[in-house]
C-alpha cells in the first residue's frame, strides 16, 4: 500500500570511527519528511554494533526495504581527474586503466566509483573519483547484514552533503559561472571542505578537525582549522584558475561553535554563514546530519555507489528473486497455473544463487591459497637479496618515535609501504610524530591516514595510522 500511495519509507545509516547515526524518513513526490533518528556514540555502546542496530530496527519497527549506508569523507580518497576523451567507454578505460596510481593500494583491496562532469577544456572531460579500501566496508556491510539491515547502496558522506545543500539552500544564490561556493561541513572528528559550482561537485579536500576538538579544545585547534580552510582555499584556486569561490558557509556541528562563521569572514574576507539542518533539536551538538539527510532527500539518484561488485550481483539476485514471489503472490489468485510457472522459476534463481555461492566460495578458497603461495615467494626472494634496509628503516623509526607516542602496529610491505599505527597523548604528537618522519631519509610520501580521540578508563588518548614509502626499497 505504502508503494502505491507514492511514500516511501527510507533509513540512512553511518558506521563511523566514533558514532553510529540512522536518520529514518518518508520519501514522496511531495518531499520529504523526517520521522526519526539514532545517534550513539560508539565508545558508549556496551554491546557490540550488530546487537545495538539488530535492537535499535525492532524497538523502532523500521521498514527495512529502503536502506542506504554511507562513508563518511575521512575514510576515502576522492580525486578530480582531466581526461582527454568526452566518451564514457573511453572514460571508463582510462580509469581502470589507471585507477592504480591514484592509491597505495592493489585493485584487489579497493572499491572505486566516478562520476562524469563537463569541463571547461573543450574535448576534455572532469572525473570526480572516489576510492575506499575494500575492508573498510565489508567490515560494514558484515556487520549490517547481519543485523537483517541490507543497504541497497554504499554512498559517500559528501555527496549527502551536496545534495542536502541544493536541496534546502542553493536556490537563493543566483552566481555567474565564474563564481562558486565553499561548503564546510563539520562532524565529531573532520570537516568536509566542499567546493559547489553551478549545483555541483567541484573540489573536496578532508580536514582532521572537527567539532570534538573546536568545541572542547577551541583555544588549541582554532588556528589550525582557519589554517587548513586556507590551504584548502588555495588548493582548489590552483586547480581552478578561472572559479573564484564568492561566498562560504559553514554546516553540520558548526552551528554549536560560536563565532566561527565571523572567524572565517574576516580571515579570508569573504562573506560566511552558518547553515542549520534543523531536523533534530536533539541531536549530539558534535556531529553533522548533512550527510545523512542529503542522501535521504535523493536515496534513487546518487551518483556514487561504493557497494563491492559481487555484493551488488547478490543483491540484484535477491532483488529480482523478491520480484518474482511478490508477482506469484499477487497473481495466484487469478491464474494458478502463473503462479505455478512462477514458483518453478523462483527456485531455479535460488539453485543459481547457491551455486553461484558455491563458486565463489571455491574461487575464493583457491585465491586465498594463492595469495599464500604468493606472498612466501615474495618473501623467499626478498630474504635471497636482504640489504638491511628494513632494519635500517625500523632502527630510523625507533630514533624518531617521540616519548609520548608509542606504536600498537608496524607493517612494513613488499611495495615499499610501512604503515605505523598507535596512540599518542594528544593529537599534536601525532602531528609532530609525523613531522619527525617526514625529515628521515628513508622515508618520504609521510601521511596521517587518520588521527581520533578514543577514550578507555575515563582517559583520552589520540589513536592514529601513519602511511609512508622508504627510499630503501625502490627497485626491488
Amino acid at each position: 500500500m505504502k508503494i502505491f500511495s507514492g511514500v516511501e519509507t527510507v533509513i540512512v545509516i553511518e558506521i563511523g570511527n566514533d558514532w553510529l547515526k540512522i536518520v529514518e524518513g518518508k520519501v514522496s513526490s511531495k518531499g520529504v519528511i523526517i520521522n526519526d533518528g539514532c545517534f550513539l556514540k560508539l565508545s558508549e555502546i556496551k554491546n557490540p554494533v550488530l546487537d545495538t542496530i539488530t535492537s535499535i530496527f525492532k524497538d523502532k519497527k523500521w521498514d527495512k526495504q529502503n536502506i542506504i549506508a554511507y562513508l563518511p569523507r575521512h575514510l576515502v580518497t576522492l580525486r578530480i581527474l582531466e581526461l582527454p576523451s568526452i566518451n564514457p567507454k573511453e572514460i571508463d578505460n582510462i580509469v581502470n586503466l589507471h585507477i592504480g596510481q591514484q592509491t597505495p593500494y592493489s585493485r584487489e583491496e579497493i572499491v572505486y566509483s566516478y562520476k562524469i562532469v563537463p569541463s571547461e577544456k573543450k574535448g576534455y572531460a572532469r572525473v570526480v573519483l572516489v576510492i575506499a579500501r575494500r575492508n573498510l566496508i565489508d567490515e560494514r556491510m558484515d556487520i549490517m547484514i547481519k543485523a537483517s539491515v541490507n543497504p541497497k547502496k554504499m554512498g559517500l558522506g559528501s555527496e549527502g552533503v551536496l545534495h542536502w545543500f541544493n536541496a534546502f539552500y542553493s536556490n537563493n544564490l543566483k552566481l555567474p559561472d565564474s563564481q562558486a561556493i565553499a561548503l564546510i561541513d563539520i562532524d565529531s572528528n573532520y570537516s568536509d571542505f566542499i567546493v559547489v559550482h553551478k549545483g555541483g561537485l567541484r573540489f573536496s579536500k578532508n580536514i582532521l578537525i572537527g567539532a570534538n576538538h573546536l568545541i572542547e579544545e577551541k583555544d588549541v585547534y582554532l588556528k589550525k582549522f582557519i589554517d587548513e580552510v586556507g590551504h584548502s582555499l588555495k588548493v582548489f584556486r590552483e586547480e581552478s584558475n578561472n572559479i573564484e569561490v564568492a561566498k562560504m558557509f559553514l554546516s553540520g556541528a558548526a552551528i554549536n561553535i560560536e563565532d566561527l562563521d565571523k572567524l572565517i569572514s574576516a580571515q579570508f574576507n569573504l562573506p560566511c554563514e552558518t547553515l542549520s539542518t534543523g531536523a533534530f533539536k536533539n541531536a549530539p551538538k558534535f556531529i553533522s546530519l548533512s550527510p545523512a539527510l542529503g542522501l535521504l532527500t535523493k536515496y534513487k539518484g546518487l551518483e556514487f555507489d561504493l557497494m563491492p561488485h559481487e555484493k551488488r550481483i547478490g543483491q540484484m539476485m535477491e532483488e529480482k528473486r523478491k520480484n518474482l514471489t511478490m508477482t506469484g503472490i499477487l497473481f495466484s489468485a487469478i491464474i494458478l497455473a502463473l503462479s505455478i510457472l512462477m514458483a518453478v522459476h523462483i527456485n531455479n534463481k535460488n539453485m543459481y544463487i547457491k551455486e553461484l555461492k558455491q563458486k565463489i566460495a571455491s574461487i575464493k578458497n583457491a585465491s586465498d591459497e594463492v595469495d599464500k603461495m604468493r606472498l612466501s615467494i615474495d618473501l623467499f626472494h626478498e630474504r635471497l637479496d636482504a640489504s638491511g634496509d628494513v632494519l635500517n628503516l625500523l632502527n630510523e623509526v625507533y630514533k624518531t618515535i617521540p616519548k609520548e607516542v608509542y606504536l600498537t602496529s608496524v607493517d612494513v610491505e613488499n611495495k615499499g609501504q610501512i604503515d605505523l599505527k598507535g596512540h599518542a597523548v594528544a593529537i599534536s604528537d601525532v602531528f609532530k610524530f609525523v613531522t619527525a618522519l617526514s625529515t628521515s631519509p628513508f622515508l618520504e610520501k609521510v601521511k596521517n591516514t587518520y588521527a581520533t580521540i578514543k577514550e578507555e578508563n575515563n582517559n583520552e588518548y589520540a589513536d592514529f595510522e601513519i602511511t609512508a614509502e622508504y627510499k630503501g626499497s625502490k627497485g626491488r
